[in-house]
C-alpha cells in the first residue's frame, strides 16, 4: 500500500535537500568606444581563483544522544513505533535511518492491507467472503500466516482460533457497546474451527470448508508486521531496532552493544512491574483492561474464548499475560492462547513448551514469572504481591 494512505504521525523531521539554483545574468552592455591607447607590454594579472562551495549534506531527522532514530505513527488500528540505533552519535546515518523507518511503515501498511479483517477489500476479507467456495489462490504473505496460525491453533488445542471471527464479528468494545445475545452467539459458534480451514502449501491455495465463516487475525498479524518490518530494517542496513505494534514488540540486535530494555507494564497504571533485556526477542503483552465496556453490571473484556463465544470469565482471565518467544509472531498468537486458558492452565502451558516464557499477572496483582525468566527480568526496587523473589540488579543495559 502506498504511503499516501498511511497516518503517519512521524516524530522526526523529514529528508531536506538542499538544491543549488545556477542564475543566468543578461550580458552587460558594451562599453562605449574610447580612444585606442598603447598596450602595456606587461601581461595582466590572472584573477584569484575561487573555490566551489561544496553542497550542503542532506539533513536527517533528529539524532537522539544515545545514537537512536525514532518514528511512530497509526497502522493496523494501533499506535506502531520504530526505534533504530543508527550508530555513534556523531557518526550516526540519520538519513539511512529515516529511509530505512519510512519503507518499515510502507511494509506494515500493505501488510495491513492483505491481513486485515476490518478492511472489506482486503486479501483476508475475500477469502472469507468465499467460504464454502473452492480453494482460492494466497499471497505468499497470507498462506505463511495460516500456515502457522493452523500449527498454533492445533498446538494450544484451540484456545487460538484464526476462525474465531465468525463469531468475533457479533462484538464490539467501543464505549457503550452491549453484548450478543445468547441465541447469537449459539446461531454463529458452529462456524469457529480451525480444522475447517484448508491450506494447501503445495499449490499456494486456500479454503474455509463452510459458507459463513470467518478468518480474524487480529492475535497474530501485528506480530507478524512486527517481524516483516524487523527483517526488512534489517535488509536496508540497521540490524539493531526495536519495533513495537500495539504491544507486540521484537527487539533486534543491540544498542551501542547493550541490549535492549522492554518494560512489561503495570495493568491499568503508569510504571512497570520489570523490564526484560532483550536482544533478537519478541516480547508481546495482552490484557483484559485494555479493552472493555461494561454493560448491566458485567464487565467485558475484549479476549474472546473461541471455544464458547464469550470473553473470558473474570475468574479465569487473567490482567496481563507478556509472551516471549524469538519471534513476534508466534509470541502475538501464544500470548493470546495463555491469556483464554488462565493463569493456572497458561503458564503450565509455558513451562512445558520450549521457547516460550511468560509474566502472567493475576486480578489481584500477584506476578507470575516462568521458571526461564525468572533470572532475567529486572524488577523495580519495590514490588509487593509477588512471589518470586526480584532477582539483583546488575549493571546498566540499553534503554529501549
Amino acid at each position: 500500500m502506498s504511503s499516501r494512505r498511511v497516518a503517519q504521525r512521524l516524530a522526526i523531521v523529514g529528508l531536506t535537500a538542499a538544491l543549488g539554483l545556477a542564475c543566468e545574468r543578461e550580458p552587460a552592455p558594451s562599453p562605449a568606444p574610447r580612444a585606442s591607447t598603447p598596450k602595456s607590454s606587461t601581461p595582466a594579472s590572472p584573477p584569484p581563483a575561487t573555490k566551489t562551495p561544496a553542497a550542503p549534506k542532506p539533513k536527517g531527522p533528529p539524532i537522539r544522544k544515545d545514537g537512536t532514530v525514532f518514528a511512530d505513527s497509526e497502522l493496523m488500528g494501533t499506535r506502531v513505533s520504530i526505534n533504530v540505533w543508527a550508530g555513534p552519535p556523531a557518526a550516526a546515518d540519520g538519513v539511512g535511518a529515516e529511509k530505512a523507518i519510512r519503507a518499515a511503515f510502507d511494509e506494515m501498511a500493505r501488510l495491513e492491507q492483505i491481513l486485515s479483517e476490518w478492511r472489506p477489500n482486503s486479501e483476508l476479507s475475500r477469502l472469507s467472503n468465499a467460504a464454502g467456495g473452492p480453494a482460492r489462490p494466497l499471497s505468499p504473505e497470507l498462506l505463511d500466516v495460516l500456515v502457522r496460525s493452523r500449527a498454533i491453533a492445533s498446538a494450544t488445542s484451540g484456545a487460538f482460533d484464526p476462525t474465531f471471527h465468525g463469531v468475533g464479528q457479533l462484538w464490539s468494545f467501543a464505549p457503550g457497546a452491549t453484548p450478543p445475545t445468547r441465541a447469537e452467539v449459539e446461531a454463529k459458534l458452529p462456524l469457529v474451527d480451525w480444522h475447517e480451514l484448508e491450506l494447501d502449501e503445495t499449490a499456494g491455495t486456500g479454503r474455509l470448508s463452510k459458507p459463513g465463516m470467518k478468518l480474524g487475525l487480529g492475535a497474530i498479524g501485528k506480530g507478524f508486521a512486527a517481524d516483516e518490518a524487523s527483517a526488512l530494517l534489517a535488509r536496508m542496513g540497521f540490524p539493531n531496532h526495536v519495533v513495537e505494534v500495539g504491544g507486540d514488540t521484537y527487539a533486534a540486535g543491540t544498542k551501542d552493544g547493550k541490549p535492549w530494555m522492554v518494560g512489561i507494564q503495570r495493568p491499568g497504571e503508569r510504571g512497570v512491574v520489570g523490564a526484560l533485556p532483550s536482544r533478537n526477542l519478541a516480547v508481546v503483552t495482552s490484557g483484559d483492561y485494555q479493552r472493555y465496556f461494561e454493560h448491566e453490571g458485567t464487565r467485558y473484556s475484549h479476549i474472546l474464548d473461541p471455544q464458547t463465544g464469550w470473553p473470558v470469565p473474570a475468574d479465569r482471565s487473567p490482567k496481563s499475560v507478556t509472551l516471549v518467544a524469538s519471534n513476534a509472531t508466534d509470541a502475538d498468537a501464544y500470548c493470546t492462547a495463555v491469556a483464554v486458558m488462565g493463569v493456572e492452565a497458561g503458564m503450565t502451558f509455558v513451562e512445558t513448551h520450549e521457547g516460550l516464557e511468560a509474566v502472567i499477572i493475576t486480578q489481584d496483582d500477584q506476578v507470575e514469572v516462568s521458571t526461564g525468566l525468572r533470572a532475567q527480568l529486572v524488577r523495580p526496587p519495590a514490588a509487593p504481591n509477588d512471589k518470586t523473589p526480584a532477582p539483583p540488579q546488575t549493571g546498566a543495559a540499553g534503554g529501549g
